[in-house]
């Protein structure tokens, strides 16, 4: 029975032997080497590095991180070693949105560029890094050939407080015309060493008044009191600009001993020397000053006007102003008025916002000791903007406008929200971007509100984009997504990356915050911001949104969705 049984299932056995035997055999398909991937990005054949990293990424199961990062740095240094400076400056932007600091390798060729844009560009975002290898780099920026690319570089040494800070601005001041050393002052203040405080004390008594003058008032601006006895012997001289500098620094360094030499300012025959020791009495305590400077104002004194922006309870007084028949008085008790957080502004604040018929620019002026600051309105702006003295008024335009849209959400909401709607309307697209990131900074059910309104606006598409963006970070949802990923769709082929021309050192402004950074313009920034959307979502579908734009977007696009991916992989 036993040997029966075994027999009967011998042909069973076989029959499965056989069948193994004539099935068609399965050739594994063999690994995918990931620096094939890298070696065909270096070789610019995006299509069949993308493609090839999809199968491997197939065959892997997951994204591997590390080759998209190696991939997304390798698109970033071929931009920056482009000879195109559009595509120089593209990488640059996108290593600041990349945020880490292997984007020294990029930044290092940057530096190196032939052209002056994408040499400031790169120092500006060298200064936000904190690598050992940017101190070097800033160095190395000190022999360029244009002297702006110097002095940024010397800016961002003095900030770091580099050991070899002092040396290398002494030697690039010795260079310069020396008309022209009023440049250095703020640098050595900055500093603050003993080295660079000899250097400060002996621009002090430099032979031409407007380094004298600088001097002063860096001194001041960065607490450097040590040097009041200097400052006081030089308030007695008969320059009047150096009066008021000296009596501007009396007050920012709060010396209560020259209280009587401020008041003896006070009565001065030039306004401007006059209305700089008020304003330091003022700040040192003297309730009087602030009326006297009022009177000043009332006469249309433009500087008095905009002093009162800083001082309390100068509502009264500014109100009326703000319905004068001089556009000049007008503005500037406007930017005063917004300062005091006074919802009364909101009407008189419209007009200057708009961009119409008018073509209004706006641009500091200063008096002739360099402390007082008022703002010059420009009508046809535009045709200022194509001569060369002015070439930067529309640009510095744009942010004078974003810092007062900034200062009017201290308004109650419903007035900020006032002036939003109207901006909507008369399709204000430049102020677009940055009034849906203040409205989504509110985040009340009201700011939810008014943009589920205007991503409905017929005829304004960049508006009802932008809105819909603005709900998407605010409140994620489907159908916000949907459109958002729509337009990235439809965009992807469109070389859509520009940048504002960018304001040179002599145009910023402390007040505004001002940097000579790289901003794009309106429909640039939504790409962007549609793109970065995604990327901080940090999961599978938004990486492969990047690549798809990576392999079959616009070339010139290609180094700011590097940036995004490496973002969105951290």
């Amino acid at each position: 029975m036993y040997v029966l049984t075994c027999l009967t299932s011998i042909p069973l056995c076989s029959g499965e032997v056989l069948e193994r035997v004539d099935a068609p055999i399965q050739e594994e398909k063999s690994p995918i080497n990931k620096l094939h991937i890298l070696y065909l990005l270096q070789s610019r054949e995006w299509h069949k590095s993308i493609d090839l990293y999809r199968e491997y990424q197939a065959q892997l199961g997951r994204h591997d991180f590390e080759v998209l990062q190696e991939m997304a740095l390798i698109i970033l240094e071929q931009g920056a070693k482009s000879r195109d400076p559009e595509e120089q400056l593209t990488s640059i932007f996108g290593s600041k949105i990349a945020g880490i600091n292997a984007s020294i390798d990029v930044l290092e060729s940057a530096v190196m560029s032939s052209h002056p844009q994408t040499q400031l560009a790169a120092i500006q975002l060298l200064g936000s890094l904190q690598d050992d290898r940017c101190e070097e780099l800033l160095t190395k920026a000190m022999s360029s050939d244009y002297f702006y690319t110097r002095m940024d570089a010397a800016y961002q040494l003095a900030m770091r407080k580099s050991r070899v800070a002092v040396g290398q601005i002494e030697s690039l001041m010795y260079r310069v015309p020396p008309y022209m050393r009023f440049f250095f002052p703020q640098f050595f203040a900055l500093i603050g060493t003993t080295d660079a405080m000899s250097l400060l004390r002996m621009l002090m008594d430099d032979n031409h008044h407007a380094t004298r003058i600088e001097s002063i008032l860096s001194a001041a601006r960065f607490g450097r009191d040590d040097l009041l006895p200097l400052i006081r012997r030089r308030a007695s001289h008969l320059n009047i600009a150096e009066q008021e500098a000296c009596a501007t620094a009396f007050g920012l360094l709060k010396d209560s001993k020259a209280i009587p030499q401020l008041q003896k300012l006070s009565h001065s025959p030039s306004d401007n020397v006059k209305l700089a020791a008020l304003r330091s009495l003022h700040l040192l305590g003297n309730q009087q000053a602030k009326k006297e400077i009022a009177s000043l104002a009332e006469k249309e004194n433009l500087f008095a006007i905009s002093a009162l922006g800083d001082i309390p309870g100068s509502e009264g007084t500014l109100f009326p102003l703000i319905s004068h028949e001089n556009r000049q008085v007008r503005f500037n008790a406007v930017v005063a008025l917004l300062k005091r957080r006074d919802p009364r502004v909101t009407r008189s604040l419209k007009e200057f916002l708009v961009r119409d018929s008018r073509d209004l620019g706006y641009q500091p002026q200063f008096s002739v000791g360099n402390s007082l600051m008022a703002w010059k309105v420009i009508p046809s702006a535009l045709q200022h903007h194509n001569r060369e003295e002015g070439s930067d008024l529309i640009t510095l335009t744009v942010h004078v406008k974003e810092f007062l849209l900034k200062e009017c959400l201290e308004l109650p909401q419903h007035n900020f929200l006032e002036i939003a709607s109207y901006l909507f309307e008369t399709r204000q697209n430049d102020l677009v971007p940055t009034l849906i990131s203040l409205i989504e900074n509110l985040n009340t059910p009201e700011a939810i509100r008014f943009l589920e309104l205007k991503a409905q606006s017929a005829g304004a598409p960049l508006v009802r984009l932008y809105c819909n963006l603005g709900l998407l970070r605010m409140n994620p949802g489907s159908e916000q997504e949907k459109v958002v990923l729509d337009w990235i769709s439809a965009k992807q082929q469109t070389e859509m990356i520009r940048f504002r021309q960018l304001l040179p050192r002599a145009a910023r402004l402390q007040e505004m915050g001002t940097t000579y950074e790289l901003t794009p313009e309106e429909h640039s920034r939504l790409l962007i911001e549609c793109y970065q959307t995604l990327a901080l979502k940090h999961d599978q579908t938004s990486i492969n949104i990047l690549l798809e734009g990576l392999q079959n977007g616009h070339p010139k696009n290609r180094p700011v969705l590097a940036g995004l991916l490496i973002q969105a992989i951290q």
